[in-house]
């Protein structure tokens, strides 16, 4: 062999260990938090996990994009008999727009938590009809899936005192009271509302309907602030 020769096989040698000094550097030092992905790893890393792009495979195979060790963002799985998803992901859960690919039929559309919703987005919540409200809030708390509370306000006060013939009509779940707010318990998702009741004006002369419709889609803990 010449000495061009011999050159040129020591560079790819050099090449070939620093690459794969690499790829098994990623392997041993780079977490994967998904099981089905978590084999080897190759791609960008941060403090110790999966983090920018990446290619993850362990039994299924994962192309795209991570965040804190978990597919996040967009990109490729594929399972291990050939099925296959591709869109938007979010702590390793199929979340947004995407579209899942079977051996015979393709699904597109919609996720939510893994599940798919649809073909067009759902919103968690939707107001459905408004009356003499000024201002509305939706706010998701944490805790149990099944509670609504609608706390009626005005002039940023909470208040049932200055309403009359108030009345109020839910698709499941029963009703209770503490102090001004109303609440809903036991509730199953999606939940259609409806709140009815007579104000007065702010020189207590007048009185004026109040009503408002709503319909909230996503179980969860919802607070729910009326203002008129």
């Amino acid at each position: 062999m010449s000495n061009k020769g011999k050159v040129l096989a020591g560079m790819l040698t050099v090449i070939l260990l620093v690459t794969g000094f690499y790829v098994n550097a990623q392997d041993k030092g780079c977490i994967v938090k998904l099981p089905g992905i978590s084999g080897t790893y190759s791609g960008d890393c941060k403090n110790g996990l999966a983090e920018g792009k990446g290619v993850a495979q362990g039994i299924d195979k994962y192309y795209g994009q991570f965040n804190d060790g978990l597919p996040d963002g967009k990109g490729t799985y594929t399972w291990a008999d050939g099925t296959y998803y591709e869109g938007q992901w979010k702590n390793g859960l199929k979340e947004g727009k995407g579209k899942m690919v079977y051996k015979d039929s393709t699904v597109s559309g919609y996720w939510k938590y893994d599940k798919y919703v649809g073909e067009k987005v759902i919103p968690p919540y939707k107001i459905t009809r408004s009356m003499s409200v000024t201002r509305s809030s939706f706010t998701r708390l944490s805790g149990p899936s099944n509670y609504v509370t609608i706390k009626l306000t005005r002039g940023g006060n909470e208040t049932v005192a200055e309403i009359s013939d108030f009345t109020i009509a839910y698709s499941s779940g029963e009703e209770y009271y503490l102090g001004p707010t109303i609440g809903i318990q036991n509730a199953v998702f999606p939940l259609d509302v409806m709140v009815r009741f007579r104000a007065w004006n702010y020189f207590h002369t007048v009185q004026y309907d109040v009503h408002f419709e709503f319909v909230i889609n996503e179980p969860a803990t919802w607070d729910v602030k009326i203002s008129y």
